[in-house]
């Protein structure tokens, strides 16, 4: 698969988005891509990948998508493709490759300096904080065809106030590296640079390359080995000429990418290491002095902290964006956990044992006959706060509103020992509140609210299930169409239903009563039912944990 970039520019500002998994694109909070312009509908596009290539797909815009130049529902993207969306240009770009071997171009023992990030610390005493109290330093225009002077160790701070204060003032993560390598390139004799960041188990991922103007864009070589020197020992290294190390004659990556001079650091705070810059010249001998590689050094220590500090902007970010596509399906509890990673919603359709529950109002259509449209609004609105309310208490899912109906779910997509005891527990728990809905109703002379709820458990299809234009978590099967119609068919005003199955399945000590035997549209044999009145013992049954059960037989 390619890697691809968005190049665009969006209020003035040039920004970069790498293409990652599928890419929302529009003018409104919510997509992943946001373009502030009016010719950009609310959701206009989106990104997706299909085997190994990477499609554009319109979303029925107003203004539409061109590829090339070329008006399209959808079309393949590859990099030196321009798109608009709207009137925003996206130039797509790739990044170049890096090869990551075994050699070392560090090896040489008489051309390379190995410091360590103790003995900086102690040297320079590098603190943030007092290095931004300092004033800004004014330096020189670079003259064409010249290299910038070293940069004394007397000047280092001085040069880092303005590195800081440049890397501070933004949070989003591909700005920073931006930053942070163009910095690099007009401070040090740079002709190709890299910027790698960890993953979370440790394995280095390419963020971010730059050639000097003019340069060809070749793959850029670096070895693992050097990398996990950096990261472990904490060590910044400079190597004068890779080439002349003996020991390297047969490293043909070396040779054939023709690394003479480089510099190796690692993006350190506070004695974690979260990356590591590479910079090298393939034309000149010598290209660096120690003086640069303290300059780099101090350079990686800012850059980290403004990293760390994109990336949790970003993690907040995306947080809030999980959080809000959740919410209105899940409990608070679920969501953490979804949002932790501890659980997904993003999976395939699966089979799982849950328990489903439906609810309606009795009568609802003469009801609503007799109202205003905003009166009826107002009466569905307190209803399902009711139904909502009682399903996140006991850690369901809700799966939509059915006119007047309520469809949820429970035991995924966390699984849950408990499901049966949790469906019968939200029944009641509606019930109760429709009760004292309709005591304060009395008050005002208002009729009664009744509600009929219905639960069955068993097997059922889990998962995010639909179209490419709209796709919902829901659960699908036999199981859900007895639970609608025990609510439907079997229920009476104010009646908790239940199937054998939930019967079977139920943990905890329930007053129940036997309805006798119904024949189910679907079903060749009457199945049994019975009526939950309440729970043994227990006035309010609090909400079990998330996870194991918190009632007994």
């Amino acid at each position: 698969m390619e890697q691809l970039q968005l190049h665009y520019v969006d209020l003035g500002v040039p920004r970069v988005m790498d293409l990652k998994d599928e890419l929302s694109v529009g003018r409104t909070e919510g997509n992943d891509l946001i373009l502030n312009h009016p010719s950009v509908s609310r959701k206009h596009a989106k990104f997706e990948l299909r085997g190994e290539h990477w499609w554009i797909v319109d979303l029925k815009s107003t203004n539409g998508v061109k590829l090339n130049g070329n008006l399209v529902a959808e079309g393949q993207v590859a990099a030196g493709d321009k798109i608009s969306v709207g009137s925003v240009l996206l130039d797509a770009r790739a990044m170049p490759s890096v090869d990551f071997n075994a050699d070392s171009m560090f090896d040489n023992p008489s051309g390379t300096v190995i410091r360590r990030i103790s003995d900086f610390n102690s040297e320079f005493g590098l603190d943030i904080s007092e290095a931004l109290e300092k004033g800004p330093v004014t330096r020189p225009p670079s003259q064409p065809g010249l290299r910038e002077p070293a940069v004394s160790r007397e000047k280092i701070f001085q040069v880092l106030v303005q590195v800081a204060k440049a890397l501070l003032a933004s949070e989003e993560l591909q700005v920073v590296l931006t930053t942070v390598m163009d910095i690099i390139f007009r401070y040090l004799p740079v002709e190709r640079g890299l910027i790698i960041l960890f993953d979370e188990e440790g394995n280095p991922i390419p963020k971010l390359t730059k050639f000097i103007d003019g340069a060809e864009q070749q793959d850029i070589p670096i070895s693992r080995t050097i990398l996990k020197m950096v990261a472990q020992q904490q060590v910044a290294l400079m190597t004068s000429n890779a080439l002349e190390d003996a020991r390297l004659l047969g490293g043909k990556s070396i040779a054939i990418h023709g690394i003479r001079s480089a510099m190796c650091v690692p993006l350190w705070n506070r004695q974690r290491v979260i990356g590591a810059v590479q910079v090298d010249s393939p034309i000149h001998i010598g290209s660096f002095t120690e003086e640069d590689l303290d300059l780099l050094t101090a350079l990686a220590n800012f850059a980290a902290v403004a990293i760390e500090r994109a990336q949790l902007a970003e993690k907040i970010e995306e947080e809030r964006k999980i959080r809000a596509r959740m919410e209105r399906y899940h409990s608070p509890a679920v969501v953490d956990e979804i949002v932790k990673g501890s659980i997904s919603t993003e999976s395939e359709v699966r089979s799982t044992d849950v328990s489903i529950l439906f609810a309606d109002i009795s009568g609802f259509t003469t009801v609503s006959e007799t109202k205003k449209p905003e009166e009826v609004a107002e009466f569905l609105s307190h209803f399902f706060s009711c139904a909502v309310e009682s399903i996140f208490a006991y850690g369901g899912t809700l799966d939509k509103f059915i006119g007047d109906a309520v469809m949820a779910f429970f035991g995924a997509p966390l699984p849950q020992d408990d499901h049966a005891d949790r469906a019968v527990l939200t029944g009641l728990m509606l019930q109760r509140m429709v009760n004292e809905w309709n005591v304060e109703r009395a008050r005002t002379d208002l009729p009664p609210v009744m509600v009929r709820v219905g639960i069955n458990s068993g097997l059922a299809v889990v998962g995010n299930v639909g179209t490419e234009k709209r796709v919902d978590y829901t659960v699908l099967g036999s199981s859900v169409n007895i639970a609608s119609r025990l609510e439907s068919g079997v229920a009476k005003p104010g009646q908790v239903v239940i199937s054998q199955n939930t019967m079977d399945r139920i943990m905890g000590s329930f007053e129940t009563e036997s309805l006798g035997e119904f024949a189910l549209k679907g079903l060749q044999q009457k199945m049994p039912v019975f009526a939950v009145t309440g729970t043994v013992g227990v006035g309010n049954t609090p909400a079990p944990a998330l996870q194991g059960t918190s009632t007994t037989r």
